[in-house]
C-alpha cells in the first residue's frame, strides 16, 4: 500500500475487506455549457467481510435528477498500477469512459475519450492534495485528485423512464474533471465546489473545507487547487494558510482563503441540487445534497492586488451539515 501514496489516483482499497469504500468522481461538461453529467464508480464494504456492493452513480446538472446503478462486489475491478476501474460492464481510465447502465428508471450507453489529463506534481513530503495528511493512517476521508481539467471527445445516449426515445448528448469538444474519496466514512460536515469553465480554457479551480476528527480532537480543514494561464495555485491548511472567511446563506456560499498576502475569495451561487448517496462506515447509507449546476465567482489577489478574476459556470457544489468548529484548530469532541 504504501506506494499508493505517490498515486492516490490508484486504486487504494486491495487489501481493505471491510467498513471500507472507494469512489472516483467523474464530471462532464458539453462544450456550448448546456449539460452537465457526473457518473461514480465505486465500491462500498460493510461490517463483515463479503458485505457490500459495487455501484455507480449518475447525476444530471441541469434537473438535478440522479440516479442508481448497484452492482455485486464481484462486478468491481480496479488495477493498482495504473487508472482503470470498471463496475460491470461500466469502465473509467486516463483514456476515457465507457457507459452500459440500465435501470428501471433510464440507460445510459456511449463511450467518451479523455486527453490532456491534468495533475500537479507530488512532492515527497506532498504527494496530492492532502499533502502530509496523505501519510497519516487513522484519517476516516482521504481525498485525491485524478484531473483538473481534460478534454472529452465522443457521446453518451441517455433514455430516461417516461421519455419516448433516447436522446444523444455530445461531449465533443467539452470539459472534464475527475477526483475520489476513499476511507471509511465522508466526513460529518463539508462544503465542497469545483469548476474548469472559466472564460480561458484550462483554467480550473477546486476547493474544499470539512470537519476532521484528529486523534480524538477534531478541527476544520480545507484545501484548494487551480492552474490559471498554466500557473498553480495551491493552499490548504497543510501549506499554513488560513480560513479567514466562511459564509452559508440558503442561495450563497463563500469563503476566503488567505497566507501570506495571497486572497483567495469564493462565491458560489447555490440552486437546488439532487441527492446522491454517501458512505458511513463502508457502505452508502447516508443522503446528501449536490448540484453539478451551480456558478463559481473566484478573485485571487496578492497584497491587494488581483490577478486573477473569473466566473464559471456548470460548477459543482456540495454543502453538507453545519461547519462550526474553529478553522485549523483541533479540539475535544
Amino acid at each position: 500500500m504504501a506506494a499508493h501514496f505517490w498515486h492516490p489516483e490508484l486504486y487504494q482499497g486491495s487489501s481493505r475487506r471491510r467498513r471500507y469504500f472507494e469512489g472516483w468522481y467523474w464530471k462532464h461538461v458539453t462544450a456550448d455549457l448546456s449539460e452537465s453529467w457526473s457518473f461514480i464508480p465505486g465500491i462500498a464494504r460493510g461490517e463483515r467481510p463479503g458485505d457490500g456492493y459495487s455501484f455507480v452513480q449518475a447525476i444530471e446538472g441541469a434537473t438535478g435528477r440522479s440516479w442508481w446503478f448497484e452492482y455485486p462486489l464481484e462486478a468491481f475491478s480496479a488495477s493498482t498500477r495504473k487508472l482503470v476501474v470498471e463496475v460491470g460492464r461500466n469502465r473509467f481510465s486516463e483514456d476515457g469512459m465507457r457507459l452500459e447502465l440500465s435501470g428501471p428508471d433510464g440507460s445510459f450507453e456511449g463511450e467518451v475519450a479523455f486527453t490532456g489529463i491534468t495533475r500537479p506534481r507530488s512532492f515527497p513530503w506532498a504527494p496530492g492534495v492532502m499533502g502530509p495528511y496523505s501519510f497519516a493512517p487513522f484519517m476516516e476521508c482521504s481525498h485525491g485528485l485524478v484531473s483538473l481539467h481534460h478534454d472529452l471527445a465522443g457521446d453518451v445516449r441517455v433514455r430516461l423512464l417516461g421519455e419516448a426515445s433516447a436522446r444523444r448528448v455530445s461531449f465533443n469538444g467539452g470539459s472534464g474533471y475527475a477526483e475520489k474519496d476513499w476511507g471509511r466514512s465522508m466526513p460529518q460536515n463539508w462544503i465542497w465546489t469545483q469548476s474548469n469553465n472559466f472564460p480561458a480554457r484550462g483554467d480550473s479551480f477546486m476547493l474544499s473545507v470539512a470537519h476532521i476528527p484528529w486523534l480524538g480532537t477534531s478541527f476544520t480543514g480545507f484545501l484548494c487547487i487551480g492552474t490559471f494561464g498554466g500557473k498553480l495555485v495551491r493552499e490548504a491548511t497543510w501549506t499554513g494558510a488560513k480560513l479567514a472567511g466562511l459564509h452559508v446563506e440558503d442561495s450563497l456560499v463563500s469563503v476566503v482563503v488567505e497566507r501570506r498576502g495571497l486572497r483567495v475569495e469564493v462565491r458560489v451561487s447555490r440552486p437546488r441540487g439532487g441527492i446522491l448517496r454517501a458512505p458511513q462506515d463502508g457502505i452508502l447509507s447516508r443522503r446528501i445534497p449536490e448540484t453539478v449546476d451551480a456558478i463559481l465567482h473566484l478573485r485571487l489577489a496578492r497584497n491587494g492586488a488581483t490577478f486573477f478574476e473569473g466566473e464559471a459556470g456548470k460548477a459543482g457544489l456540495e454543502v453538507v451539515g453545519q461547519l462550526t468548529h474553529s478553522p485549523g484548530r483541533p479540539r475535544n469532541r
